[in-house]
C-alpha cells in the first residue's frame, strides 16, 4: 500500500487502458485453436499514441511504481525491444516497464506501453518464458486491439466515477463481486478495457510467432502457463479454498492454457513457422538477473504477516479480524472474510478539521450519491492507541441486499486512514471488525527498522542436496517444499542435479 494523490489516480482516462481482461474467458477451458494468421497494423494512430503517453505515469503510480532495480529493468527493456524488432512495428515507440508489485500479471496500454510485474518475473524460469509473456502483450498493440476497445473503456469509466467518491469493487471473486459493495477505497483497479476472447487468442498466436522469429523456443510460453497454474493451485491450498482459474488475475485475463498453447504452436509449425524446440532459453542469464530481486511485499508497500499488516515507511500497523485473509495492493489493504465480509484500509491527504465532520459531511454523502444508505448511527469521536479517531455505522443496500458498514477514520502523520468493515446483515461480523479497527497503531522507529522484505536468492545445487534440504532454507511460513518446486518449475517427482541453479526465498 502506498498513499498517493487519489484524485490524480482516479483521473486516469479509462479509454486509454488496454489490459488483458476478457469477457467470459476461462483459464481452464480448452476451446478451438485458430490456424489463421491474425491481422496486424504496421502504424499506430496519433490518438492511440497520445493516450498511452498521457496515461503511462498514472498507471505506474497505480501499480506501485517502477521497480527500483536498474539491472532488471534494463534487461526487460532490452528483451522487449528484441521481440518488438521482429513484430510489425519494429521502428515504433516502445516502453517496457517492470511494476513494483508481487502480483503475477502483465498488460499493455496503447502506444506501445508493455508492463510486467516483478511477481511475474520471479515466477518465470528462463528468458524465453518471460519473452513469451512480453510477446503476447506486444501482439495486442500490433493487432490494434487498443484502438478497437476504446468504446469499452468509456463504459469502464463509470467504475472510475464510483471509485472517486469512495466506492469500488476491488479484488473480489466473480460471483461475490456482483453483490458486494466495498467502501473507502479509491483505486483504478478493474478499469482496463476488455479484450474479447478472439483478441486474446490472436495475441497468443502473435506472441508465438514473435518468439520463433526472435530465435526463442515458443514452447516456453506454454511452460510458463504450467508454472503459473501450479503457483495458483498452491496459493488456493494455502488459503484453504478450492482452485478456480477464473479467480486468478492472469488466467482471468488471459484465456490461453498450456495445452491449447502447445496445440497452437503445432498448428503454426504445420503452416510454415520455423520452430526451434529448446532454442535460446537463456536460463543462466535470466537467473543472474533475478538473483536478489524482491519477493512478495516490499518496504515501499508494507508487509503482510498472517493477519497483520505493517508499513515501515508510513509507520503504522493493524491486525485484520480473525478468519480474514489480507491482500495488499498499491492503494489499499483488503481483508476478505467469511460470508463475503470485507475489511478495507485506505488513506488520503488530511485537510484538517473534525473527523466526525469528515465522516458525516464528506465520506457518507459520497457513498449516498451512488447507493441507498440508511441512517448514520453511533457517530462519535474516539481515540485509538493514542491517535485521534472517529467512528460510525450505517446500513447500505447493494444489489437488493443490506450490509452493515463500519466507518472508522484515524489521523496519523498528515494522512486520514479509513477503515471500512462491511458485513452482510445478520452475519454478526461487525463487532470483530470494530475490534480490528482498534488494533491500528503507530509503529516505533525500532519496530519499523526490524521489518525486512524477502528476496530471491539463486544458488547452485551441491552434491547430496535435495529438494527437501534446499526447501528447508526457504523463508516461508508454510509449504516450503511445494513453494520451492513452484518457484523452480519442478513437477512433484522431479529431482535436482548437482550444479543446477535454483531459486530460493531468503
Amino acid at each position: 500500500m502506498q498513499i498517493r494523490n487519489l484524485v490524480a489516480i482516479m483521473a486516469v482516462s479509462a479509454m486509454a487502458l488496454a489490459g488483458c481482461q476478457t469477457t467470459g474467458s476461462s483459464g481452464g477451458s480448452s476451446g478451438p485453436v485458430s490456424a489463421s494468421v491474425p491481422k496486424t497494423v504496421s502504424q499506430r494512430s496519433a490518438s492511440e499514441q497520445r493516450l498511452g503517453d498521457e496515461n503511462h505515469p498514472k498507471i505506474v503510480a497505480r501499480y506501485g511504481g517502477v521497480y527500483k532495480n536498474a539491472r532488471l529493468t534494463n534487461y526487460v527493456d532490452d528483451l522487449g525491444r528484441r521481440i518488438a524488432r521482429v513484430s510489425e512495428q519494429p521502428n515504433a515507440k516502445w516502453t517496457f516497464t517492470v511494476l513494483d508489485t508481487p502480483t503475477v500479471n502483465a498488460f499493455a496500454l496503447p502506444g506501445g506501453y508493455v508492463y510486467v510485474t516483478r511477481g511475474l518475473v520471479a515466477l518465470a524460469e528462463d528468458e524465453a518464458e518471460l519473452a513469451g509473456v512480453i510477446g503476447h502483450e506486444i501482439g495486442h498493440v500490433t493487432a490494434g486491439h487498443s484502438a478497437l476497445r476504446q468504446e469499452r473503456g468509456t463504459v469502464a469509466g463509470v467504475g472510475l466515477l464510483l471509485g472517486a467518491i469512495g466506492l469500488s469493487v476491488l479484488g473480489v471473486d466473480g460471483g461475490a463481486a456482483q453483490g458486494l459493495l466495498q467502501l473507502g477505497q479509491a483505486a483504478a483497479g478493474g478499469v482496463l478495457a476488455n479484450y474479447s476472447r478472439s483478441d486474446e487468442l490472436d495475441a497468443d498466436n502473435l506472441g508465438i510467432r514473435y518468439l520463433a522469429r526472435a530465435g526463442y523456443d515458443p514452447y516456453a510460453q506454454a511452460d510458463f502457463l504450467d508454472s503459473l497454474g501450479a503457483a495458483s493451485k498452491l496459493d488456493a491450498k494455502i488459503a484453504g479454498r478450492g482452485y478456480n482459474a477464473n479467480s486468478v488475475d492472469f488466467f482471468a485475463s488471459h484465456p490461453a492454457n498450456a495445452p491449447r498453447t502447445r496445440r497452437a504452436i503445432q498448428i503454426a509449425q504445420q503452416n510454415g513457422l520455423a520452430v526451434q524446440v529448446g532454442a535460446n532459453r537463456n536460463e543462466k542469464r535470466f537467473l543472474q538477473m533475478v538473483d536478489g530481486i524482491a519477493y512478495g511485499d516490499s518496504e515501499e508497500q508494507g508487509f503482510v504477516r498472517g493477519r497483520t499488516f505493517s508499513h515501515p515507511k508510513l509507520r503504522f500497523t493493524f491486525q485484520a479480524p480473525q478468519g480474514f485473509a489480507i491482500t495488499n495492493s498499491a492503494n489499499a489493504v483488503t481483508a476478505n472474510g467469511p460470508q463475503n465480509a470485507r475489511f478495507i484500509l485506505d488513506g488520503g491527504k488530511d485537510d484538517g478539521g473534525s473527523l466526525t465532520n469528515y465522516i458525516q459531511r464528506t465520506w457518507v454523502p459520497g457513498i449516498a450519491k451512488e447507493t441507498r444508505v440508511g441512517r448514520l448511527g453511533g457517530l462519535q469521536r474516539t481515540r485509538i492507541n493514542g491517535l485521534e479517531a472517529a467512528r460510525a455505522v450505517m446500513p447500505v443496500e447493494v444489489q437488493g441486499r443490506t450490509f452493515d458498514a463500519l466507518l472508522v477514520a484515524v489521523r496519523l502523520n498528515g494522512t486520514i486512514y479509513r477503515m471500512t468493515g462491511l458485513a452482510p446483515r445478520g452475519s454478526r461480523l461487525l463487532p470483530s471488525m470494530e475490534e480490528a479497527s482498534r488494533t491500528f497503531r503507530r509503529l516505533s522507529a525500532a519496530d519499523a527498522g526490524r521489518l525486512k522484505g524477502k528476496r530471491i536468492d539463486v544458488v547452485t545445487v551441491q552434491r547430496g542436496q535435495t529438494v527437501a534440504s534446499l526447501a528447508r532454507r526457504m523463508n516461508v511460513d508454510q509449504f516450503p517444499e511445494e513453494r520451492f518446486r513452484v518457484l523452480n518449475g519442478l513437477a512433484p517427482n522431479d529431482t535436482l542435479k548437482t550444479g543446477q541453479r535454483v531459486k530460493i526465498i531468503r
